[in-house]
């Protein structure tokens, strides 16, 4: 009899183990689902991030140039311009196609989940606690991300 309680418990031992050992399979297979999809939406977000700042120079770059100075440019000058403002226009395509879209900031009430605020100045005719000025335009994915502030 003291041999076959102690087979049952030696068996009931190996059986809790087993089933420890398969729970703790499944939950690293979780967690390394859950990390893979973590690394795929981060990764991307990396990179847009990386575009959003090639993006904003672009648009620096162009809202630089003064009209008068475009109209007095030569032909090979206004071929570069006209090169230029193709390939922002196609950025901004591109990252709208994939849900990254300007977050509206001008003259709105200033929101510290979507805004970064460099200091508050008086402006005439502006709401205290609006955003008055824009240095680097943000933009919010479709998954939420945001980006510029950083």
């Amino acid at each position: 009899m003291r041999e076959i309680a102690a087979l049952r418990t030696e068996a009931d031992n190996h059986k809790d183990r087993a089933l420890r050992a398969l729970a703790e399979v499944e939950n690293v297979r979780k967690r390394l689902e859950r990390e893979r999809d973590e690394a795929r939406t981060y990764g991307v977000t990396r990179f847009a991030r990386d575009l959003l700042t090639i993006a904003d120079n672009l648009s620096r770059a162009l809202a630089a140039l003064p009209a008068d100075a475009r109209e007095k440019a030569d032909d090979s000058l206004k071929a570069v311009l006209d090169g230029v403002e193709a390939t922002e226009r196609e950025l901004q395509a591109t990252l709208a196609r994939h849900g990254v879209k300007p977050i509206a900031a001008e003259g709105q009430r200033f929101d510290p989940h979507l805004h970064q605020a460099i200091g508050e100045v008086p402006a005439k005719g502006a709401e205290p606690g609006s955003v008055v000025n824009v240095v680097q335009p943000a933009t919010r994915s479709a998954s939420g991300c945001c980006g510029p502030p950083w």
